[in-house]
C-alpha cells in the first residue's frame, strides 16, 4: 500500500506544478472531514472528494466556481433537505456568514447521517465549511481516554469537591469546588502536600470530622490498605454537612468527591423511598442523565442536567415532557438554535425511533459544548446523557486552528523557504523565495536541481562575477560543514540571508531572508559609536584607536608622529548670544577647516564641546607648527553668524611621538600642558609642549591648593593707590588692589593667581571679601572714592548686584562712593548680560569704569550699549609715551574720544613727570601711578591723604 502511494506521489511531482495541485488535492481528498471553501462572492475554491461523498453531490455540479446557492439547490434535489426551505435557509446562512463570527450548525442527511457543519469566515475574505459525521467524537473520546486516564478521575467529578491522593498518601490533584467547599487555603492543600498535612489543615479551618485528627488519619489510611470504600458525612465550618464518598485507584491511590448534602439529607427519607441506588448513581455522575417514559416525559434527572440547562428542581419535576423542558431551557437562556423547540423535540423523537444513539453537539450560551445520547430502553422510554465536551472541541478546534496557521504561514511568510530532498533537488518552495531571486516560475519547481537554479540565477546576473558551476560546488562544500547560515551579497546590493537546517528523514530546510536593511543599520551604529553625531568626525574612542596604530608604527618602523589639541576661544560668547544651533554651526564649520588642511593619511577629530584634535604624520615638529599657523589663522576670522560678526580664535597644543613618548595617555597629556599654556599666552595661540611644562603644571596645582585655603587662613589683604585729576591735582579717590603673602611663598604676584582663581571659580568668594572689605574700609576716609575691580567670572555667576547692594548696607558706604572697575573681557563673554548687570549696578548710584581700555578688542559698541563715568587708559601705553609714536596716537585718541562722549580719562602708570606732562597734554582728565604714591596698606590711607592734600596746597 506504502509502494502504491509513494510511487503515485513521485508521478504527480514529476508531472509539474499541476502535479503540486494535484498533491494538495489528494492530500485534501483523503482527510476524514468533508471541506469546502468559499471566496468573498460565495463560490467554491476548493472542495474535497469526503465533503461531495458525506452529502451525496456530484462533482459535475459541485466544482471549483458552484455558487453556493446552487450547492444548496443540489442538495436539496439529493434529499438531504426539503426544496421549500432553500431559500430560507439560504438567507439564514448568508445571514450568519455576514455576521463574521464562526458558527456552528447541524444537518440530518438523506442517508440517515447526522452531519455537524461548522462555518468560519476567513481574514481574506470568503469562508469556509468543515463537515464531520459526530461518530468521529467517539475515536477522540477513545483515544484521549488512553492519554488522560488519571486526569478522567478528577474530571468525572468536576461538579462536586474532588481530591486525589497517590499511592504515598499525597495529594495529586483538587479542584477548586473542594478547596471551596472547606474554605482551605490553596497555598497550603495542593499537589505534593501530605494526607496528614491536608487533614490538620482541614480541621484548623473549623472542619468537623467527629474524631481526632491523628485518628482521622490513621482510619483514613486504614481504609486505604484495605481498599475498603468508604462514605464519611462530615460538617463543614458553618455547619453544614458533607459526604465524602472515596474511591481507590489501582496504583494504590485514592479519589474522594465531596458533595453538599444538607439540603439532601433533608429529603433523605423520601429519595430513600424513591430509589438510592439511582440516586447515589444519578448524583455523582459528571455527566448529566435523565430518564423518560415512553411518552417522552420526565421520569429523574440529576443535578448536572439542570446546571447544564438551567433548570430548577420545580421545573424538572417528574412528569414534566421533553417539548415543555426544552421551551423552558431555551426561555431561560440556556441555548439558542435556529430550530424550533418543537422542531429539535421532532428530530429527538426521530433519533429515538431509529434507535440512533450517535451523539449530537449543542452550543450553551454559556459557550460550553455538550454532547447528547438518546439511548432507547428495551421496556419503553429512553434514557438522555448529557456530557460536556467543551475542552475535547477546543482541543479539535486548536488543532484546526493551528493547520490554518501553519497553511497561512508558508504561503505568507516573509522569508523564502525551499525545502531539498538529499540530492538538492527541490521538494517545495514558496512565492517569496522565487519573488527574491527574480526567478522564473516555471523554472522553480519540485524536482529541479539546486544546480539548475543556480545556473539559471547566475545568467540572470544576480550573483556578481560567480558562475553557476562555482556557486553550486561552493555550495554543496558548505553543507558538508552540516547545519550552518551564509550570506550572498548580489548584484543589485541586497544582502540575504541563508539559515539552513537538516531534515529528520533527510534533506533540508532552507530560509531566505533580506537582511540589507538590518546589516546597513548595524553599520550605521557602528559609524555612530565611534563618530560624532554633529561633524561625522571620529570620536575620542576612534581617535584613541588611531592614536594606538599610529604609535605602534612610529614604534616599528621609526617616523615620528605630531599630536595637535585645539581649543576654540570664546565658543561659550557664541552659545550663549546666538544660541546652540548658532554655536553647531560654527563647530561644523571648524571641523570642515580642519579636515581641509590636513594630510590624506592624518585624522582629525572631536573630542567633545569645542575640542578637536589632529593626528599628523610627516617631519615634525616643523609639519605640525605649519598646520597650526595656517588653522590659527584660518580659525581667527570665521563667517558671520545669524548676520553679526563674531569673535572666536583657537588655541593649539602640540606634542610630537617619539620625542615626548610613545604611551598614548602621556602624549595627551602633554598636548595639554601645551594647549593650556598657549591659552596662557593670550589665546589664538599655538605652542609646542616642552618639559619644563610638567613642572610648571604641578606648581600650578600646589598653587592651586594654596590658594584654596588662602581666604579662610586670612592670607589676602588689600592695598590702597591713590587717583588724582590732573586740572586740579585734587586726590578723587583709591583704586583697591588685592595681595596674597603666603606662609612660605612669600608675597605672591596678583597675576600669578588671580588667573587661577578665575578658573577654578575662587575668585567669586575672593571678589565678594575684597569687595565688601573695600567697602569697610573707605567707609571711614573723607569723601572720596574707592575703586573696585570686577573679574568677568564674577558676572557669571549672578547675583553681583544684590552682593554689591549687601556690601554697601554692612559698610555704611555710600554708593556714589564706590566706583566699580570692568574689563573688557567681561563684555565679551557675554555683553548683553553683563550691561544688564552694569545697568541694575547703575541704578544703585554706582560709578562704574571701563578698565584697560586699548588692550583689547576696544570695541566701540561697549562705549555706545553703556555710558561709563570712566575709561582707564592701560600702563602699557603710558610707559612708552616717549618711545612710541604709536602710544602718543592711542593715548590721545582714547582722551579725545572720552572728552566726546563726557566720559573722564584715567592714564595708568604715570611713574615720572615727563610722563604726566605727556596725558596732560593728550587730553586725559586723571591719573594714576607710583608718581603720586605706591599702593599702600589701609593703615596708612589717612597719611598718604594728608601727604597729597599738602602737596595740592603747595601747588
Amino acid at each position: 500500500m506504502t509502494s502504491t502511494r509513494d510511487n503515485e506521489l513521485g508521478a504527480r511531482r514529476e508531472q509539474g506544478p499541476e502535479a503540486l495541485v494535484a498533491l494538495s488535492q489528494l492530500a485534501l481528498d483523503r482527510m476524514e472531514q468533508g471541506v469546502c471553501v468559499y471566496d468573498a462572492d460565495n463560490r467554491i475554491v476548493l472542495v474535497n472528494q469526503r465533503y461531495l461523498s458525506l452529502f451525496d453531490l456530484s462533482a459535475e455540479i459541485v466544482r471549483i466556481g458552484t455558487s453556493y446557492r446552487e450547492v444548496l439547490a443540489h442538495s436539496a434535489s439529493r434529499g438531504n433537505f426539503p426544496e421549500i426551505e432553500l431559500d430560507a435557509l439560504y438567507s439564514a446562512r448568508i445571514a450568519e456568514i455576514a455576521g463574521g463570527k464562526p458558527f456552528r450548525t447541524e444537518q440530518r442527511l438523506a442517508s440517515g447521517l447526522v452531519m455537524s457543519l461548522e462555518l468560519k469566515p476567513l481574514p481574506g475574505g470568503g469562508w469556509m465549511t468543515i463537515c464531520d459525521d459526530v461518530s468521529r467524537l467517539s475515536r477522540l473520546e477513545a483515544e484521549l481516554h488512553v492519554q488522560t486516564e488519571r486526569s478522567q478521575h478528577a474530571l468525572a467529578n468536576m461538579s462536586h469537591g474532588l481530591i486525589m491522593y497517590g499511592a504515598d498518601s499525597r495529594v495529586v490533584l483538587c479542584n477548586e469546588r473542594f478547596l471551596k467547599l472547606y474554605n482551605l487555603d490553596p497555598d497550603i492543600v495542593k499537589p505534593g502536600v501530605a494526607h496528614s498535612t491536608a487533614i490538620e489543615h482541614w480541621l484548623a479551618r473549623g472542619n468537623v470530622a467527629g474524631m481526632a485528627a491523628e485518628e482521622f488519619h490513621d482510619t483514613r489510611l486504614e481504609d486505604v490498605r484495605a481498599r475498603k470504600a468508604k462514605t464519611l458525612l462530615v460538617m463543614r465550618y458553618d455547619g453544614r454537612m458533607v459526604q465524602a464518598v472515596s474511591r481507590f485507584l489501582p496504583d494504590g491511590g485514592w479519589v474522594t468527591v465531596h458533595e453538599d448534602v444538607t439540603e439532601r439529607l433533608q429529603y433523605e427519607e423520601t429519595l430513600r423511598r424513591q430509589n438510592f441506588i439511582l440516586d447515589a448513581a444519578l448524583e455523582n455522575m459528571a455527566h448529566g442523565l435523565a430518564f423518560y417514559d415512553s411518552d417522552m416525559r420526565l421520569r429523574v434527572c440529576n443535578t448536572t442536567y439542570r446546571k447544564i440547562y438551567l433548570l430548577s428542581p420545580e421545573e424538572t419535576r417528574p412528569g414534566t415532557h421533553l417539548g415543555e423542558l426544552i421551551e423552558r431551557s431555551m426561555a431561560n437562556g440556556a441555548f439558542a438554535s435556529e430550530y424550533t423547540p418543537q422542531q429539535i423535540l421532532e428530530a429527538a423523537r426521530a433519533r429515538i425511533a431509529n434507535r440512533d444513539s450517535s451523539p449530537t453537539r449543542r452550543r450553551m450560551s454559556n459557550d460550553t459544548v455538550i454532547s447528547v445520547r438518546y439511548c432507547a430502553l428495551a421496556e419503553g422510554g429512553f434514557v438522555a446523557t448529557y456530557e460536556d465536551i467543551t475542552e475535547r472541541e477546543h482541543a479539535v478546534e486548536e488543532l484546526s486552528e493551528q493547520y490554518r496557521r501553519f497553511d497561512a504561514a508558508l504561503n505568507n511568510m516573509s522569508q523564502g523557504l525551499c525545502m531539498l530532498d538529499s540530492s538538492l533537488r527541490v521538494i517545495v518552495c514558496n512565492r517569496r523565495y522565487i519573488e527574491m531571486y527574480g526567478l522564473a516560475p516555471d523554472m522553480v519547481k519540485p524536482g529541479v536541481s539546486m544546480r539548475e537554479i543556480m545556473e539559471h540565477s547566475c545568467a540572470l546576473g544576480i550573483h556578481p562575477n560567480m558562475s553557476g558551476a562555482k556557486l553550486y560546488a561552493d555550495y554543496v562544500e558548505r553543507l558538508r560543514e552540516g547545519e550552518h547560515t551564509l550570506h550572498r551579497h548580489l548584484s543589485d546590493g541586497r544582502i540575504i540571508k541563508l539559515n539552513h537546517k537538516r531534515m529528520e528523514h533527510g534533506g533540508w530546510v532552507v530560509t531566505y531572508e533580506d537582511v540589507t536593511e538590518r546589516h546597513k543599520a548595524q553599520a550605521r551604529v557602528a559609524h555612530m559609536a565611534r563618530h560624532d553625531s554633529l561633524t561625522d568626525l571620529p570620536n575620542r574612542t576612534l581617535f584613541r584607536e588611531k592614536m594606538g596604530e599610529g604609535l605602534n608604527h612610529v614604534a616599528i618602523a621609526g617616523g615620528a608622529m605630531a599630536v595637535l589639541c585645539f581649543d576654540l576661544d570664546n565658543f561659550k560668547t557664541v552659545n550663549d548670544r546666538l544660541g546652540h544651533a548658532a554655536g553647531d554651526r560654527l563647530l561644523r564649520w571648524v571641523a570642515a577647516r580642519l579636515k581641509e588642511n590636513v594630510g590624506e593619511h592624518d585624522t582629525v577629530a572631536r573630542l567633545g564641546g569645542d575640542e578637536f584634535a589632529v593626528l599628523q604624520r610627516g617631519p615634525q615638529p616643523q609639519s605640525a607648527e605649519q598646520l597650526a599657523r595656517r588653522l590659527v589663522e584660518i580659525i581667527g576670522h570665521p563667517p558671520q553668524l545669524e548676520s553679526q560678526a563674531i569673535h572666536v580664535g583657537v588655541s593649539v597644543g602640540i606634542a610630537i611621538a617619539p620625542d615626548h613618548g610613545l604611551d598614548a595617555d602621556e602624549l595627551m597629556k602633554c598636548a595639554d600642558l601645551a594647549l593650556y599654556q598657549a591659552k596662557a599666552k593670550g589665546r589664538g595661540a599655538y605652542q609646542l609642549f616642552e618639559p619644563e611644562m610638567e613642572e610648571e603644571a604641578r606648581r600650578r596645582h600646589a598653587l592651586e591648593h594654596d590658594l584654596r585655603g588662602a581666604l579662610e587662613s586670612n592670607q589676602f589683604h588689600l592695598v590702597f593707590q591713590p587717583q588724582m585729576r590732573l586740572d586740579s591735582t585734587e586726590l578723587t579717590g583709591f583704586e583697591a588692589l588685592l595681595r596674597w603673602k603666603h606662609p612660605s611663598r612669600g608675597l605672591v604676584s596678583p597675576a600669578e593667581f588671580i588667573p587661577i582663581a578665575e578658573e577654578n571659580g575662587l575668585i567669586v568668594p575672593i571678589g565678594e571679601w575684597v569687595l565688601r572689605t573695600a567697602c569697610a574700609t573707605a567707609a571711614s576716609w573723607p569723601d572720596v572714592t574707592v575703586a573696585v575691580n570686577l573679574s568677568p567670572v564674577q558676572f557669571r555667576s549672578r547675583g553681583l548686584a544684590t552682593m554689591v547692594t549687601s556690601a554697601l548696607a554692612e559698610a555704611g558706604l555710600p554708593p556714589q562712593r564706590l566706583e566699580l572697575e570692568v574689563t573688557e573681557t567681561a563684555l565679551l563673554d557675554d555683553s548683553e548680560a553683563t550691561i544688564e548687570i552694569l545697568h541694575q549696578l547703575r541704578a544703585l548710584g554706582v560709578r562704574v569704569s571701563l578698565d584697560d581700555f586699548g588692550v583689547g578688542y576696544s570695541s566701540l559698541s561697549y562705549l555706545r550699549k553703556f555710558p561709563f563715568d570712566r575709561i582707564k587708559i592701560d600702563r602699557s601705553f603710558v610707559g612708552t609715551l616717549g618711545e612710541s609714536p604709536e602710544s602718543v596716537a592711542i593715548v590721545r585718541t582714547i582722551a579725545s574720544l572720552g572728552s566726546v562722549l563726557g566720559v573722564e580719562t584715567t592714564a595708568e602708570g604715570v611713574e615720572t613727570a615727563e610722563q604726566l606732562d605727556f596725558v596732560r597734554e593728550c587730553g586725559c582728565t586723571a591719573v594714576q601711578g607710583y608718581y603720586f604714591g605706591k599702593p599702600c596698606p589701609a593703615a596708612e590711607v589717612g597719611r598718604t591723604i594728608e601727604t597729597l592734600n599738602a602737596v595740592r596746597r603747595v601747588a
